[in-house]
């Protein structure tokens, strides 16, 4: 049980490096719920809003890396009938998943008891050159 304490505590010390590094940032103010990304499925695309544009955008004077990896806030919504997941980076709210795509998050989320959920996010560019966000799913469980 050591073990994984220490790979939990490494995982968190990473995390908090990376809200620290250049670009969108966050502040979390309890040990956030880790989402774990199962690197061999397809990724979940996020429905970004408009304004999501300039906080995905890199904040540092150099040019932007085509490709990188980052961390995101998770929220359930509630959509009429429909139950989906909202996308953040510290307040700012980017987007959400499809219901579908919603349906691999929602239940780490009601398991998460108000902590923070963290899921690891690829930023890219899509074919018009705006910004796209894309969640790795979860590991089964």
């Amino acid at each position: 049980m050591s073990g994984f304490g220490g790979q939990w505590r490494d995982a968190v010390r990473a995390i908090k490096e990376q809200f620290q590094m250049p670009g969108p940032n966050m502040a979390l103010d309890r040990e956030p719920v880790m989402v774990r990304p199962d690197k061999s499925q397809p990724l979940a695309d996020v429905m970004l809003h408009a304004e999501a544009q300039q906080a995905l955008a890199p904040t540092w004077n150099r040019p932007p890396p085509e490709f990188s990896e980052v961390f995101v806030l998770l929220a359930p919504a509630e959509d009429g009938h429909e139950r989906h997941v909202e996308i953040y980076i510290g307040d700012r709210r980017l987007g959400a998943l499809t219901v579908a795509d919603s349906a691999d998050f929602l239940q780490i989320l009601a398991q998460a008891n108000g902590r923070p959920v963290v899921a690891h996010a690829t930023r890219d560019r899509n074919l018009d050159g705006g910004w796209a966000l894309r969640l790795y799913r979860p590991e089964p469980g």
